[in-house]
């Protein structure tokens, strides 16, 4: 028996020291000194509570090398698979299961784009961006050649390849793709079109309804001057992605007659889907003449977010459409040319081989045609809707990528000239840049280039790709973009809704919400001009839909309590809600599954399961509710499958019944208990988080949140018969500033800062962004030096 306890302490003692030793080998460095190739001076690297580097370089090249360097310290594994989708290459790293998702977006056309992009800027004259951009890939590749690689090269057996350019450009058509909605939504809106007829349409909001609200457009006429100064489904193809996607955003911004300080505030929260780690690597950059305090994404050099002491850029989804359709006709004598005019055109046909991790390769077969690549193969919405190919036109396919000369600017600008400047480079995807600054000027953009598309095309439904008309050929100038230029209101709020029309009178096509976050946002900044920004917390933190509730009043009232009298304190909480969604309501857990059952019985026996699990997952849901609700005449409420005519109340009583029923099955006869936390699961998924026991290593969990689909402070799931609601996406930052003090700003990750999962920052801001807690932006020295602590040097070779 001693012999057997030596040998389990020895045992033991080795497995401490293995672990010990795997700590040591892929743990961060913050502190101490580094020699690193490439570098003209030293770098001197303070690292905030919260790990926020503060880099203070001597010029551009090396604050920018430095930026790679650590950048790729903490994010290396998610920059690596950010790139990989870009570039169609994930069954390379991860194995066969990722074939399909690179098929797609080989397919699709970001890898080809990507390379286009990288051989155009090869050709010009070297820039200030292209020169910090590629001082940025120097220092990721010094950090994969001589750094602590993260632990999941080592679990995957393999040591990652060398950063490129191309690389970058691949991760921004990756997050083209992820704010292009139409693949999600248009090969629906033309089945329904199709199979049932504009009555069904109708019924759902596929355009904009009067109730809904539009962002007001004041074009410029009064700028402020600056002093001179320095599944066998696209859904559940894409429920595969190792990176989150982009989904929304909320953002404001308030000038000085509405402030107590009498500056200009802003708020940004950008909704991206959870992850871990999450989305944005926050970077606060200082050399002379220039200091940025940014949000980066993963392998780009500049902040697509961010601030200096005196402008600051936000952004949300603009959510403009900007993605078609067309149905060809194939040569009737050639399956590899298509109709187009009064002629038929070859297919250009290329052959690609997907590299897959243990396997032979995959051969893939793209065909494109003078709209753009085939999607049928890739899509099975598509495919299942009609045997001829279907064309995707694209416009971030069809003008040049100016993306990081943009965000070179914005980051860099003296003033609201230069942003607006850099905000015109932005072909898609389509985003509302939010802007404000020291001297009182207030501004948003709605930045994409806007397709002038033939009075033919319906922008949803698939168009005739024999029709030249119907393929769009210009553009509609930047000046005539939706835009708010220091309104009189006081503010400008953009929260994914529709803008108003542009000059010339038209309402652009788009996915747009209905606006109730932008009218909870717009009702409290009428309600007082003395804002703070810890005011602005409450506002920004805000879980309440007003819509709701009146919806969920609205079914009660066309329901007889008498078939319900078992469950009769249950018509108390439905018609008390006030539509907020903190953890204890009861409402909220009644309301979502009574949605789902409606949506199911109404509309699944015309289009089935799958396409219903696609209407869910589209704005259109969250659009169409109330007005489909409200609808007496819906024609969906008629169940097909059966002789009688079923009615809206047919349909209410029957949803609630299995509602009611399902929930006492779920959580008990105490209706008290049906807590709105209960239903709830909060979780930030890790690339490898899928397998297990790697989720308990990786993912990040954290408390119940106050989930909701459309209140400012959005943390949506989907709907689904379980009742148990994964928390999809939410706010991936908030970020309060008021310009009287700029230097101490307010914001939060939902995860933290690193990804690497031995750093003490990967998770050390869960439980504050749960708890809607902030933490500090720091820019002045002193308050940097006092929260850090020793200073990680980077010094020349």
């Amino acid at each position: 028996m001693k012999k057997i306890g030596i040998a389990f302490g020895v045992f033991l003692l080795l497995g401490v020291v293995v672990i010990l030793l795997l700590i040591s080998v892929h743990t961060p460095q913050y502190e101490g000194k580094i020699k690193i190739q490439g570098l003209e001076n030293s770098v001197e690297v303070y690292f905030d509570e919260h790990g926020i580097p503060h880099i203070y370089g001597q010029n551009e090249k090396d604050t920018y090398h430095a930026l790679g360097y650590l950048h790729a310290q903490d994010r290396l594994f998610q920059m690596e698979m950010m790139r990989r989708v870009g570039t169609g290459t994930l069954a390379e790293l991860l194995g066969e299961e990722l074939v399909d998702i690179d098929r797609f977006f080989r397919t699709l056309g970001i890898p080809a784009y990507a390379s286009i992009t990288t051989a155009q800027l090869q050709e010009e004259y070297s820039t200030p961006w292209r020169e910090a951009t590629e001082a940025y890939i120097s220092g990721v590749n010094e950090f994969i050649e001589n750094g602590n690689l993260p632990l999941e090269y080592r679990l995957l057996g393999q040591k990652p390849r060398a950063f490129s350019i191309n690389d970058i450009h691949a991760i921004t058509g990756y997050m083209s793709f992820t704010f292009a909605v139409a693949l999600k939504t248009d090969p629906l809106v033309t089945l329904i079109h199709r199979k049932l007829g504009d009555n069904y349409l109708n019924a759902l909001s596929v355009e904009m309804l009067p109730e809904h609200h539009f962002i007001p457009n004041h074009y410029p006429d009064s700028i402020k001057t600056p002093l001179k100064t320095t599944k066998p489904s696209l859904i559940s193809l894409l429920d595969k992605l190792p990176v989150p996607e982009l989904e929304g955003s909320n953002s404001w911004v308030v000038s000085g007659k509405k402030s107590k300080s009498g500056q200009v505030l802003f708020a940004n929260d950008t909704h991206i889907g959870f992850s871990s780690p999450s989305v944005w690597y926050e970077a606060h950059l200082i050399y002379p003449g220039f200091e940025f305090y940014g949000n980066h994404l993963a392998g780009v050099p500049f902040g697509l977010v961010g601030h200096s002491r005196h402008h600051s850029i936000g952004l949300t989804m603009f959510e403009n459409d900007d993605q078609d359709f067309f149905e060809l006709e194939l040569d009737p004598q050639n399956p590899n040319a298509y109709k187009y005019g009064e002629e038929y055109l070859p297919f250009e046909i290329l052959n690609e081989s997907i590299t897959v991790k243990g396997q032979e390769p995959v051969n893939l077969e793209i065909k494109k045609s003078i709209h753009g690549p085939v999607m049928n193969g890739v899509v099975p919405e598509i495919e299942a809707l009609t045997s001829n190919p279907v064309a995707s036109w694209w416009v971030y396919l069809n003008e040049k990528n100016r993306a990081l000369e943009a965000l070179y600017r914005m980051n860099h600008a003296k003033d609201i000239h230069e942003v607006a400047q850099a905000a015109e480079l932005i072909h898609a995807p389509g985003l509302n840049i939010m802007y404000g600054d020291s001297i009182g000027n207030i501004a948003w953009w709605a930045a994409a280039k806007l397709p002038i598309r033939s009075e033919k095309v319906h922008s949803k439904i698939f168009a005739d790709g024999s029709d030249p008309e119907t393929l769009p050929s210009q553009w509609y100038p930047f000046t005539e973009n939706p835009m708010s230029i220091n309104p009189v209101s006081g503010y400008v709020i953009t929260a994914n809704n529709q803008p108003d029309t542009l000059i010339n009178g038209k309402l652009f096509p788009g996915y747009y919400y209905p606006g109730e976050r932008w009218k909870r946002v717009a009702d409290a900044l009428e309600s007082r001009n003395d804002w703070t920004i810890n005011d602005l917390k409450d506002v920004q933190l805000e879980t309440v839909n007003e819509r709701s509730p009146e919806t969920l009043r609205y079914i009660v009232g066309q329901i007889d309590r008498r078939d319900f009298e078992e469950f009769d304190a249950v018509f108390k909480y439905m018609e008390n809600w006030k539509g907020d969604h903190q953890v204890n309501e009861i409402a909220p857990t009644i309301y979502y599954k009574l949605i789902y059952h409606i949506y199911r019985l109404s509309m699944e026996d015309e289009i089935g399961e799958a396409a219903l699990e696609a209407y869910l997952n589209t704005f259109m849901m969250i659009r169409s509710t109330s007005f489909f609700i409200q609808n007496e005449e819906n024609p969906w409420w008629d169940d097909v499958n059966t002789l009688e005519k079923e009615s809206q109340g047919d349909i209410f009583k029957k949803s609630l019944a299995i509602t009611l029923q399902e929930l006492k099955a779920q959580f008990g006869d105490d209706i008290t208990k049906w807590r709105w936390e209960k239903s709830i699961i909060a979780e930030h998924p890790h690339p490898l988080g899928s397998k297990k026991p790697l989720d308990k290593i990786f993912n990040v969990k954290t408390q119940a949140t106050p989930a909701n689909e459309e209140s400012i402070n959005k943390l949506a799931f989907n709907l689904n018969g379980e009742g148990i609601y994964r928390v999809r996406s939410g706010p991936a930052m908030r970020i309060l500033i008021d310009f009287a003090d700029v230097a101490r700003s307010y914001s939060v990750l939902p995860t933290g800062q690193s990804g690497n999962r031995f750093s003490p920052y990967y998770k050390d801001q869960a439980d504050l962004f749960a708890n809607g807690k902030y933490r500090w932006q720091y820019m002045d020295r002193n308050d940097i030096i006092k929260s850090a602590g020793e200073p990680l040097i980077l010094k020349p070779e």
